[in-house]
C-alpha cells in the first residue's frame, strides 16, 4: 500500500511540475512617464477682519509642487491598455495635514478606444473646468463642490479622494462618466481623526469636449453637466444628511485664430444640502444651500503656435440661500509669461470680499493677495509604446490649460 501511494504521489508531481513549467509570462516592459512641476511664489497678503483689525503677511509659498510617476502597457491585444500612476505634492504651510508631502495620486486602471476604468486616489469629480489661476485652490470655494464631511483645514481633502470611476465615449467628442467616491471624512466620535476609505458619495457627468489638437474653431469648445451627491454623519452639532449639487460649465472659443486666441469659461454650481447653524467652518458651508458662479476671460498669444504669454481675468460670486446677506465675491486677474519650454513667470492678484453674515461667521471682511513666482515643468517618456496615453502632466492643474479639469490620465 505504501509503495502504491508513493508511486501515485510521484506520478502526480511529475504531471503537475510540467504544468507550471508551461506557464509562460512574457516580460513586457511598461511605458514609463516621469513628470513634475515646481511652483514657487512670493505672496503678499493683507486681510481685513470683521472687527476692523488688519493683518499683513509676506511668505514664500512652495505648495502644489508635485512629482508624478506613470506606467502603462498593452493588455493581450493592441486595443486595450492598463495604467498606474503615483504622485506626491507639497502642501500649504498652515494645513491640518501632518506631513509636508501628500500622496495625492495613486490609482490604476484599464482602458481602450471608447472606455476607461480607474480605481484609486486622484482629483475628485467635483468641478468641471480648469480656470487660469496659479493654483487650483485659489478659487476653491467657487469652483469646487465642498467636502461636507471633514472638519479640517486642508485643500487636499477638498480636491482629492478615493474613487471607482468609469468613462465611456459615445463619439470622439461626447462622453459619459460615473464615479463612486470616498471623500475624506471626520470621525463623528473623534472629529480630529480623518477617515478616507469609506464610500460616501457619487457623481454622474455628461460632457462634450473638442480638444484643441483635434478641432479649433470659433464656438463651443467644451460643455458639461454633472450631478454630485454626498452623504454625511452628524458632526460638531450639525445633523446627519446629504447634499446634491448640480454643476454646469462651458468653454467657448471667441475667435478662430489659435495663434491669438480669446476664450471664455463659465461654470455654475447649485448645492442643495441641509440646514446648518453657522457658516463658520468649511464643512458647514459645504453642507448649506448655496449657489456659485465663476467666469474667466483669457487671451493667449501663441505666434507660430508656441505660447508666449497669457492674460486672464477670473470673476466669482457665491451666495448662501438660507442666510440673509451671506455672500462673497472674488476678482483674480492673472498673467503668465513663458520664458522657455515648461518654464513660466507667473503673476496673480486676488481680491475677495465677504458680505454680512458670512463676514461675521468667518471673521474676515476682505482679503488682498499678490502672488509673483516661477513655474518649472517637465515630462519625459521612456519606452513609448502605448499611443493612447496622454501627457502625464495633464492630470495636474496648469494656469495655461483650458477646457475640462484633469484633462487626461
Amino acid at each position: 500500500m505504501k509503495v502504491y501511494a508513493s508511486t501515485l504521489l510521484a506520478t502526480a508531481l511529475a504531471c503537475v511540475a510540467p504544468a507550471y513549467a508551461l506557464e509562460i509570462d512574457p516580460l513586457v516592459h511598461p511605458e514609463i512617464n516621469l513628470g513634475g512641476r515646481a511652483i514657487v511664489s512670493t505672496d503678499f497678503e493683507s486681510t481685513t477682519r470683521a472687527n476692523g483689525a488688519r493683518d499683513r503677511n509676506n511668505r514664500l509659498d512652495i505648495s502644489d509642487t508635485s512629482l508624478l510617476f506613470g506606467f502603462s502597457k498593452y493588455l493581450f491585444n493592441s486595443r486595450d491598455y492598463a495604467f498606474a500612476t503615483a504622485g506626491f505634492k507639497s502642501v500649504e504651510a498652515d494645513t491640518d495635514l501632518r506631513d509636508d508631502i501628500y500622496l495625492h495620486q495613486l490609482f490604476a486602471g484599464i482602458g481602450g478606444k471608447r472606455y476607461e476604468i480607474l480605481l484609486g486616489r486622484t482629483q475628485l469629480p467635483n468641478t468641471l473646468l480648469s480656470f487660469p489661476t496659479l493654483r487650483d485652490s485659489d478659487l476653491l470655494a467657487y469652483t469646487h463642490v465642498g467636502n461636507a464631511q471633514v472638519n479640517a483645514h486642508a485643500e487636499e481633502y477638498q480636491i482629492y479622494g478615493g474613487q471607482v470611476r468609469g468613462q465611456y465615449w459615445f463619439s470622439a467628442f461626447v462622453s459619459a462618466r460615473a464615479a463612486v467616491t470616498a471623500r475624506a471624512a471626520s470621525d463623528p466620535a473623534n472629529p480630529a481623526r480623518v477617515l478616507s476609505d469609506n464610500f460616501n458619495g457619487g457623481t454622474v457627468t455628461l460632457a462634450y469636449d473638442a480638444p484643441e489638437a483635434i478641432k479649433f474653431a470659433r464656438g463651443l469648445r467644451y460643455a458639461g453637466i454633472s450631478v454630485d451627491s454626498q452623504r454625511f454623519d452628524p458632526l460638531l452639532g450639525e445633523i446627519k444628511g446629504k447634499t446634491t449639487a448640480l454643476l454646469a460649465g462651458l468653454s467657448l472659443n471667441l475667435n478662430s485664430q489659435p495663434e491669438y486666441s480669446w476664450n471664455l469659461d463659465l461654470q455654475g454650481i447649485v448645492n442643495r444640502g441641509e440646514a446648518v447653524t453657522s457658516l463658520a467652518q468649511t464643512f458647514q458651508r459645504a453642507r448649506a444651500d448655496s449657489q456659485a458662479m465663476v467666469a474667466a476671460l483669457r487671451y493667449r498669444h501663441s505666434p507660430a503656435l508656441q505660447t508666449r504669454w497669457q492674460a486672464a481675468l477670473n470673476l466669482g460670486w457665491k451666495d448662501y440661500a438660507d442666510f440673509t446677506d451671506a455672500s462673497s465675491i472674488v476678482i483674480a486677474p492673472s498673467y503668465t509669461y513663458r520664458l522657455g519650454s515648461g518654464v513660466d513667470f507667473t503673476g496673480q492678484y486676488l481680491y475677495q470680499r465677504n458680505q454680512g453674515v458670512l463676514a461675521t461667521a468667518t471673521g474676515i471682511d476682505s482679503e488682498h493677495r499678490l502672488m509673483l513666482g516661477l513655474s518649472f515643468a517637465f515630462a519625459h517618456t521612456f519606452n513609448e509604446t502605448v499611443g493612447e496615453r496622454g501627457d502625464i502632466l495633464n492630470i495636474e492643474h496648469n494656469m495655461l490649460d483650458f477646457g475640462p479639469a484633469g484633462g487626461g490620465h
